[in-house]
């Protein structure tokens, strides 16, 4: 499944507020308003893409911290809409693809909630390594959850 990056404009806002809001998402992902959605597609510190397959947009992401000295780019956000086809993995090795060739990147991190099994184990069959635990750091609903910190090196990531 060929899936492509494009970057995300205004046009795109309400697709990414409505995946991030969908109920097979919200437990697993921040949501943003189209505020803050607006604020980071005008700052140079942020990128933010959307994901085509066949001519649809099928998910969205947001990176951070472009401008860090150190070349550490976090993955601030992921989400597939169109789940089971695949395009989360596509999705990730264009963005490691991206980050490490076009972006120069040392490195690619996340935080994931450490509950979300699915992504963890997509992160790892991408070369993602669990790197340790932020203990209750994110609220869900009424409880705070442990987050957990996944990275990429450039030298571990091996192209698919």
């Amino acid at each position: 499944m060929p899936l492509t990056l494009q970057p995300l404009t205004e046009a795109d806002v309400a697709f990414a507020i409505d995946a991030e809001n969908h109920p097979d998402n919200r437990r697993f992902v921040g949501q943003w308003t189209a505020e803050q959605y607006r604020n980071a597609l005008a700052d140079p510190n942020y990128q933010c893409f959307v994901f085509m397959a066949n001519g649809e947009r099928v998910g969205h992401c947001l990176l951070y911290d472009l401008q860090n000295p150190d070349n550490a780019v976090l993955l601030k956000r992921i989400v597939i809409q169109a789940k089971g086809n695949g395009y989360g993995r596509a999705a990730l090795h264009e963005l490691a693809q991206y980050t490490f060739k076009i972006l120069k990147a040392n490195r690619l991190w996340l935080d994931v909630r450490a509950f979300n099994d699915r992504a963890k184990s997509l992160y790892e069959s991408v070369g993602f390594v669990c790197e340790g635990t932020l203990r209750r750091a994110s609220r869900v609903d009424d409880d705070y959850v442990d987050l957990n910190l996944y990275g990429l090196l450039r030298e571990e990531y091996v192209e698919k």
